[in-house]
């Protein structure tokens, strides 16, 4: 029997499934480089109107009521039936309400691996560095980074939305073949060789390299690596315990392992800036009520970051700068998401604000399962007759 989620899930874990170390359906071989002295129109499928949204108020300190969290943990139980994760955190945040968490891993392993859902925290700080005058996005890469193809055309903001037409490294088939870490470096003359997809600005596909680009931009402008600025500007000062930012290529102790029957599974540490993230699921709420309510960023910067939003691999999905906006059904329901999606063979994660329910909601897991059903089944318990949670 079909699940009532299978075409969100198709969607959404679809495309979270290349987020790290995924291929697409394009190869090397499907294209002739191009070398361009300027930008080009956008030619791709029509964007998504902008993601309108209030700024939310801060999630507090303190439980659901009772009846909420009991509908919530029973829906907790039902998602980790479903999935049949090893692994398992998930969080619910209603800002001006307060929390409710669960979190199922190993005891010397309790953070999980948000996979992509971590590009939202390089871009801010990448935003962060632009507020402050350090750089501004419609800066050439070429003005920080040397050897990018078309580096004198392509800008930061393409590189945060994905418009740069920048080969991703992990989709060059000797490096399937041979996964392991590489650094920035490494990445870029993979990205390099293969040559550039499109001129930048002309279309649209999601590129890990780019967001390794990012990461070295961090490290020329703000003087530490990536996982030294989201722990600087983001988790410290959020207070977020259970987060870290992992070094790239430095390894992931105390995280929960990945799990899979498809290949072997890559070390988190590997995506570097494409994915830093380790964290239980409630200090991944807690970081998007902060964002979304204007306190790592200015209101009209996060606005902005979802202002021109790119179609992606399936229709509904689309990208902004490092944020993703879901809009599918599920049945007569609609659903409009904000936040990111991420998974690579192992881990699936997804965390979003919906506007409908006025909750964020956050789920990582491990295993080959997609975390996207547990989440809409927990947004689910909002809406239903006996939540006590408006």
């Amino acid at each position: 029997m079909s699940h009532p989620l299978d075409r969100l899930t198709r969607v959404i874990f679809g495309l979270a499934s290349l987020a790290v170390i995924g291929v697409s359906a394009a190869h090397a071989a499907d294209y002739q480089p191009v070398h361009c002295a300027t930008r080009a129109a956008y030619i791709g499928s029509p964007l998504h109107t902008p993601f309108g949204f209030k700024t939310i108020a801060p999630v507090p300190n303190k439980a659901l009521s009772a009846e909420t969290r009991r509908h919530l943990d029973s829906a907790y139980q039902r998602a980790q039936a479903f999935t049949a994760a090893s692994a398992i955190t998930a969080a619910v945040a209603i800002p001006g309400k307060g929390l409710w968490q669960r979190t199922s891993t190993p005891t010397n392993a309790p953070r999980l691996f948000w996979a992509s859902a971590g590009k939202t925290f390089t871009a801010v700080v990448i935003l962060q560095l632009a507020q402050e005058g350090k750089l501004s996005l419609d800066d050439p890469v070429s003005r920080w980074l040397l050897g990018v193809p078309n580096g004198d055309v392509a800008t930061i903001r393409d590189l945060l939305a994905h418009t740069a037409g920048l080969f991703s490294a992990n989709e060059d088939i000797k490096a399937r073949a041979d996964p392991r870490y590489r650094d920035p470096a490494t990445t870029l003359a993979i990205a390099r060789r293969h040559g550039a997809l499109f001129c930048p600005g002309k279309n649209w596909r999601y590129s890990n390299t780019g967001y390794d680009l990012l990461g070295e931009i961090v490290r020329k402008v703000d003087h530490r690596s990536i996982d030294a600025a989201i722990t600087a500007r983001i988790i410290t000062p959020l207070g977020l315990t259970s987060m870290r930012a992992l070094a790239p290529g430095g390894g992931a102790i105390g995280v929960s392992p990945l799990v899979t029957a498809r290949e072997k599974p890559i070390d988190p540490s590997w995506a570097g800036a494409a994915g830093p993230i380790v964290s239980d699921a409630a200090d991944m709420a807690r970081f998007w009520a902060a964002l979304l309510g204007g306190r790592l960023l200015p209101k009209h910067t996060v606005r902005e970051m979802a202002k021109t939003l790119y179609p992606m691999f399936d229709p509904g999905t689309y990208y902004g700068l490092g944020i993703m906006v879901f809009d599918v059904t599920d049945g007569p329901r609609s659903i409009r998401w904000i936040g990111h999606a991420g998974g690579t063979p192992g881990a699936s994660a997804i965390v979003a604000f919906s506007p409908a329910d006025k909750a964020i909601v956050a789920v990582a897991l491990t295993g080959d399962s997609s975390a996207v059903p547990a989440a809409n089944m927990l947004l689910k318990v909002l809406s239903e007759p006996h939540s006590l949670a408006e």
